[in-house]
């Protein structure tokens, strides 16, 4: 072979060779991309199963809260625990947590488990509020739901 032939054969060698390289990089920055996404998927998902487990809690408070408005209780102790209880939600809601909006009945965000006389799909009473996160339901709200007497 000539040595033009061999300079035109490692011209050709080295773009595979650059090819190859340019490929392995946008390969492995692709890599980069996919486990730095996975890792906030496994955050997101830890966020949620904690909080899953912590909204039992927030029912309670709000049960007792409300017990003691509805009993009219007044004292120092019971708005301390009030202004706790709206720190602990704006917590959550910088994670990202939302109660979902209890207006009229949608069997999207809304589980019906009761049933009153009313106009069809007014939602009367909450029973246990529910949640999104993030924009995706995590809860849904238990309500009570009008229905008329003619349907």
């Amino acid at each position: 072979m000539s040595k033009k032939q061999d300079l035109k054969n490692e011209q050709t060698e080295f773009q595979n060779l650059e090819n190859q390289l340019k490929r392995a990089l946008a390969d492995y920055q692709n890599l980069e991309k996919r486990i730095a996404e996975e890792k906030i998927d496994w955050i997101k998902l830890a966020t949620r199963d904690f909080i899953l487990k912590i909204l039992p809690t927030l029912d309670h408070l709000d049960t007792a809260l409300k017990g003691a408005r509805d009993s009219g209780e007044n004292s120092p102790w019971l708005n301390g625990i009030e202004l706790a209880v709206g720190e602990f939600r704006k917590i959550l809601q910088e994670e990202g947590l939302e109660p979902v909006l209890c207006e009229s009945f949608d069997p999207n965000v809304h589980e019906a488990v009761g049933v009153q006389e009313g106009p069809d799909g007014k939602i009367f009473d909450v029973t246990q509020m529910g949640y999104t996160l993030n924009g995706k339901l995590i809860r849904p709200a238990k309500v009570i739901v009008g229905k008329s007497a003619t349907s």
